[in-house]
């Protein structure tokens, strides 16, 4: 029986980091909106990173958005350099954390 194809090691290495990117500061970007999963998947539902909606985020909250902002663009790099099924996994992600967070 044939192994499963495995994505190259940097793709995992690179969704690891937005990963941890997200749990750092993604509870910040998105507080106080009322669906924040749906936040996330706007963000990145395109084949590139919405980093004009980010900084909408960013804008509702001034006083740490100049802390927070290299890092989200970072994040919207990091993305943005993913394969296609890099993304796909993101978004997955995304979704299986907010069934998790339902069961709660």
């Amino acid at each position: 029986m044939a192994e499963p194809l495995k994505p190259p090691s940097h793709a995992w290495a690179a969704t690891r980091e937005l990963a941890r990117s997200a749990r750092a500061h993604g509870a910040w970007l998105v507080a106080g909106v009322e669906t924040p999963h749906e936040e996330w998947m706007s963000l990145v539902w395109g084949s590139l990173f919405d980093r004009d909606h980010a900084l909408r985020l960013l804008a509702g909250r001034p006083a740490s958005a100049a802390l927070a902002l290299p890092e989200v663009m970072a994040a919207a790099d990091r993305f943005d350099g993913l394969a296609l099924e890099g993304k796909r996994r993101v978004r997955r992600l995304i979704l299986r954390h907010e069934q998790r967070a339902r069961m709660r």
